[in-house]
């Protein structure tokens, strides 16, 4: 097969029920107008710890906003290269501002919302600094996101917003334990006339429920308590819950709730867990209808020359420590 067709055929749109709430496809043609709210995906963007610059594809992806148009940018988290106990106020500082000219103000500049989750590079419960540094920075930049909050108080650490039909919630996920004020609110938040009305419920956190890659197959790399979050989710009527910090792509499902573990599209990309293919940096679209949210559809692209990444090419499922997770499509 030559390399045109190989692309085309990626680019087959393809509809498959994977549990009885969901239908999801991989789909590639744009949107009707009014039809799907478009949400793009990045995660983990952050280089080496305290570093001042980004990959170049960060600015290959940011500058691809203006042609794709979504509706609104998600990141799950790692935007600076924080956590370390030497960097300095100053430096830390440093690294938002460059966060700030790289990333932000360009994304603000088009109005094109931006929820955000902060990750343990960003503000680690441990690294006192680095929680300071982030909440001065986004307290000050609350206009730049352009969010329709339904709940701010306390932002940055967790929050909730609407974009059409959908409702937000980005909970402080950057480290394993989530605090039970944290699980509270969100009760609370997930019971509200703005969600219940929502017809479509998406949670944004750092760290994933859980492990898919080797370097992050222990604990401390995900979720102390997945089975139980997990549960929680399906509770409180979550659909989807999108992660990032294993640096791997791979959409999922457990228990009626999608895993959309993000890929990262800074440095460090790694394989999935008992899966040959070399590892791969990724962004993912994700298009969802007004009328009949539930009928997601998501394709995911490799920053570096737009390929898509077809969603075959993924592993069935992946067992880590913690737990076994399937692909989105597999049963």
């Amino acid at each position: 097969m030559t390399t045109s067709n190989l692309i085309k055929a990626a680019f087959l749109v393809f509809s498959i029920t994977i549990i009885t709430a969901f239908k999801v496809q991989q789909n590639s043609g744009q949107p009707k107008p009014g039809k799907a709210l478009k949400i793009m995906v990045i995660s983990d963007l952050n280089a080496s710890y305290g570093a001042l610059s980004y990959s170049p594809d960060i600015r290959t992806v940011i500058d691809r906003i203006k042609t794709i148009k979504p509706d609104i940018i998600l990141c799950g988290g790692d935007m600076v290269a924080g956590q370390k106990a030497s960097l300095t106020e100053t430096r830390i500082d440093s690294m938002w501002t460059v966060f700030d000219q790289t990333v932000l103000k360009p994304i603000s500049d088009l109005k094109i919302p931006f929820g955000f989750t902060l990750g343990n590079h960003d503000a680690s419960p441990g690294f006192v600094k680095d929680r300071i540094a982030a909440k001065q920075f986004w307290d000050k930049h609350i206009g730049a996101t352009h969010l329709d909050f339904a709940d701010n108080t306390h932002y940055p650490f967790y929050f909730s917003y609407v974009s059409n039909n959908v409702f937000f919630v980005s909970w402080d996920a950057s480290s394993a334990k989530i605090k039970p004020e944290v699980l509270e609110w969100m009760k609370v938040q997930l019971k509200s006339k703005a969600a219940t009305n929502a017809g479509f419920r998406i949670l944004l956190g750092h760290l994933p429920l859980y492990a898919i890659v080797a370097d992050k197959n222990k604990p401390g790399e995900v979720n102390e308590n997945a089975d139980q979050s997990l549960n929680f989710f399906k509770d409180n009527n979550i659909d989807m819950y999108i992660s990032g910090h294993q640096h791997a792509y791979f959409p999922a499902h457990k228990n009626g709730v999608i895993l959309f573990n993000a890929g990262c599209i800074g440095n460090g990309p790694r394989p999935i867990l008992g899966h040959q293919e070399p590892a791969k940096k990724a962004y993912s679209i994700i298009e969802i209808p007004v009328k009949t949210p539930k009928n997601f559809s998501f394709n995911t692209f490799m920053p570096e020359n737009n390929m898509p990444i077809a969603l075959g090419s993924l592993p069935d499922s992946v067992t880590g420590f913690n737990g076994c997770i399937k692909r989105i499509d597999i049963r």
